[in-house]
């Protein structure tokens, strides 16, 4: 009953906020310039201020007086309020958004509503170009480094008014997946290595794990995949390995798979000079006819319409898949990662099974890599500001924004002092960090985390990813001359929200997208024939809202002229 009573109260506050939204496109939520003549200046902490704080990392278990709170107060001259809200729970955050009591900072992770949506149901205020410049000018320098940073998340209509903060995310730049092999069946099968191999690391797993710059052709890779079906690679005797295992829930098993075809999920192109999306275009549909190959030759598992890719992850650890595609992390055997394909067959001391790491299959064209995690450049997310905010409470908001996000000094308020709070999995500063167990890693008594923002300079990615990964990256996946060479981008992307795509996507995307999913699934088990039916699956697509994408992603700018920006 108090599930009911609580949920219909979520109904009728959201009915009241959507009515308090369209007022607010009226004019009510109208901001005036900030007058920085009656501001005080930075580093100016002497006016006390009480802010109730939060960040993205808020799940409600701050604790008052914590560590970080005390340094924070005393540094800035403030009384924080903590969020004791659950902002990774949508039920709670729902409930938050529909009554409009809001912490005067969020970063919502989960959230029905976008920046513009927010905005206009007045629960945000605009940040100030102009107060940035003065109050966040590392913030600033960051955004003039990632084009098209500074002209992103503006109001509408304006050239100094942000909607949102934004976060750099260096921690996913280069090639975020690529392919493994099993390589002792390949060894067992007198297959050879495509280039010469080095161990990831010296010990922990980390020695049966080998990688190399080679890459197989889409050719050479199906010739393997037959043999680890069907020639018995872990001699076992037994019928009972598969050469691939997609997974039913996401489609990143094809991640690489797709790059061989110059094509990437989600994204568009242009293909006998008109734009398309990737999955009503000519190349996908050769790649689905090569999965629907490999299915029909039995190299591919037919269980994977029953497994998502965790359950994906256990068979692999039997010992009964030789494909799979990973993060660098992955094969560093971060602590993060564990459990997870491949790693996970190799975590055992007493594991003879060891892996290969490649560069991503190579197609029939010479085509070869992966669509970019970020689809124009690495900057994500959105921190916000409270509509009651005042500007001279944003002046102090700003620069402790600046300081704990964009001052490598600040890394105490994430992992304390080293030595004393956390120490260094490996080589100081060069390996991750780890926080001793008598504190707690986020929020809690130490206040780790509980007002950053989700934002990793190259520095930064250093102190949460071990000397392993950052390896791995230096060396190849996020090398400059691979991420020219292998880096699948859109031809054309909304990212300054410019077009009316998001409001299409609201009203379509449900429908496009089990259009999709149901003609994938069908053509790669061979339900259907894919050069018979492709044409009504075109035609279904765009009577669906594809038409409507399809013109309205005419009017986005081209990704090169905004990375050129």
């Amino acid at each position: 009953m108090k599930k009911r009573m609580r949920y219909a109260a979520v109904v009728m506050l959201s009915a009241a906020i959507a009515i308090t939204g369209c007022s607010n496109e009226s004019g009510q939520n109208t901001e005036g310039k900030a007058d920085l003549s009656k501001l005080p200046e930075p580093g100016d902490f002497s006016n006390k201020l009480t802010l109730q704080l939060s960040g993205s990392i808020t799940k409600g278990k701050a604790e008052d007086g914590s560590y970080v709170q005390k340094r924070l107060e005393e540094q800035f001259n403030i009384k924080i309020v903590n969020t004791k809200v659950d902002t990774w729970n949508a039920d709670q955050v729902n409930l938050m958004v529909a009554s409009g009591d809001l912490p005067d900072t969020f970063a919502f992770t989960t959230s029905g509503k976008n920046a513009q949506q927010l905005y206009d149901s007045g629960l945000t205020r605009t940040i100030p170009k102009e107060m940035l410049e003065k109050y966040a000018p590392r913030y600033m320098k960051m955004l003039s480094e990632n084009p098209p940073g500074p002209i992103m998340n503006l109001k509408k209509g304006t050239d100094n008014e942000y909607l949102q903060l934004i976060g750099q995310y260096s921690h996913v730049d280069g090639l975020a997946w690529g392919p493994t092999l099993r390589l002792d069946w390949l060894e067992n099968l007198g297959i050879e290595s495509p280039g010469e191999m080095k161990p990831v690391g010296p010990s922990g797993g980390r020695e049966k794990i080998l990688f190399t710059e080679g890459a197989y052709t889409i050719e050479e890779l199906e010739e393997i995949l037959k043999a680890f079906t069907f020639n018995d690679p872990d001699k076992n005797g037994k019928d009972d390995t598969y050469g691939l295992l997609p997974a039913n829930n996401n489609l990143n098993w094809a991640g690489t798979l797709m790059g061989s075809f110059g094509i990437y999920r989600g994204y568009n192109l242009i293909e006998n000079d008109k734009l398309v999306v990737t999955e009503i275009s000519q190349k996908y549909k050769e790649f689905l006819k090569l999965m629907a190959k490999w299915y029909d030759m039995g190299i591919i598992d037919p269980e994977f319409t029953t497994l998502d890719e965790k359950l994906g992850w256990e068979k692999y650890k039997q010992g009964k898949i030789g494909y799979y595609i990973t993060q660098p992390a992955y094969i560093a055997m971060d602590d993060w990662a564990k459990g997870r394909a491949p790693q996970n067959i190799v975590e055992n001391p007493d594991s003879t099974a060891k892996v290969l790491a490649m560069a991503p299959e190579i197609g029939k064209d010479g085509q070869q890599g992966l669509g970019a995690y970020l689809p124009v450049t690495n900057l994500a997310d959105a921190f916000y500001v409270s509509k009651d905010v005042t500007d001279e409470e944003l002046a102090r908001i700003l620069q402790i924004f600046d300081y704990i996000n964009h001052d490598d000094e600040a890394r105490w308020t994430l992992y304390g002092e080293v030595g004393v709070h956390s120490k260094w999995e490996g080589e100081p500063e060069k390996s991750a960090l780890k926080v001793l167990p008598e504190y707690a890693q986020e929020e809690g008594n130490s206040g780790f985390w509980a007002y950053n923002f989700r934002t990793y300079s190259k520095e930064r990615v250093k102190w949460f990813t071990s000397e392993y990964t950052l390896k791995l990256k230096d060396e190849f996946y996020a090398r400059e001359d691979i991420k020219d060479k292998m880096l699948i981008r859109p031809y054309k992307w909304d990212i300054l929200n410019e077009t009316d795509l998001q409001e299409i996507a609201k009203r379509y995307s449900g429908q496009m997208n089990t259009i999709v999913d149901e003609f994938r699934m069908k053509a790669i088990v061979g339900e259907i024939d894919i050069d018979k039916e492709w044409d009504s699956y075109v035609e279904n697509w765009m009577n669906n809202g594809g038409k409507e994408t399809l013109a309205e992603l005419e009017k986005a700018p081209k990704v090169s002229d905004l990375l050129n920006d």
